[in-house]
Parts: C-alpha cells; sequence; structure tokens
C-alpha cells in the first residue's frame, strides 16, 4: 500500500511544477494508477480484517460513502480557496501524512 501511496503522491504533486501540459497529463495518469492501486487494496482489507455479516457490509458502505464524499467535498475546498486550478495539485501533501501513518503501522510489532 505505501508503494501505491507514494506512487498516488508522486503522480498527484509533481504536476504543479512542470510546463508542459503533455507531462503533466503523463503525470497525471499515473497518479490514476496509484489511485487504482488503493481503491482494492482498502476494500479488501475491510474483508480481510472484518466476517462478513453486517459489520463488514457496514464498513463498506462507510467507505464507499467517504471516497465519494471526500473527494467532492476536498476538491471544492482546495479550489475555492485557492487562487489557481494548479494549486489543487498542493493536496496530494496529504499523501505523506497517510504513508507515514500506513509504514508505521506497517511494522508495528505490537500489532503483528
Amino acid at each position: 500500500m505505501s508503494l501505491s501511496l507514494l506512487v498516488c503522491f508522486f503522480g498527484g504533486f509533481l504536476p504543479m511544477f512542470v510546463p508542459s501540459l503533455t507531462l503533466e497529463i503523463v503525470l497525471r495518469v499515473i497518479c490514476g494508477f496509484g489511485v487504482g492501486l488503493i481503491q482494492p487494496l482498502s476494500a479488501s482489507l475491510i474483508v480481510d480484517c472484518f466476517k462478513k455479516g453486517s459489520e463488514a457490509d457496514a464498513l463498506m458502505g462507510i467507505r464507499s460513502t467517504m471516497v465519494g464524499l471526500g473527494a467532492t467535498i476536498f476538491s471544492s475546498a482546495i479550489t475555492g480557496m485557492t487562487s489557481t486550478w494548479k494549486s489543487l495539485n498542493f493536496a496530494a501533501v496529504l499523501m505523506i501524512v497517510c504513508i507515514m501513518i500506513v509504514a508505521f503501522n506497517a511494522f508495528d510489532k505490537k500489532r503483528n
């Protein structure tokens, strides 16, 4: 999961600094691959960690809701607070926080 977060970070953050539209599109495609890796992994974690039944079903519903609402609300809020649409790429910095959370929890000896 850390690899997919890194791919998403670099593909989402670097377009803010490139001068070429072609390179920006290529980086956006790379970001899309990262997101494409993250989405199924988050669903499989729920399936692996919770028994089938109402608890897993409820968590899958919450996950789906948060994915939809998060993208809509977060992108609208960032776009409204910034003066240019390229500043929206700065939101990828939050991927660093996610990478750190995953890295610290993945290597925690007490949990394994």
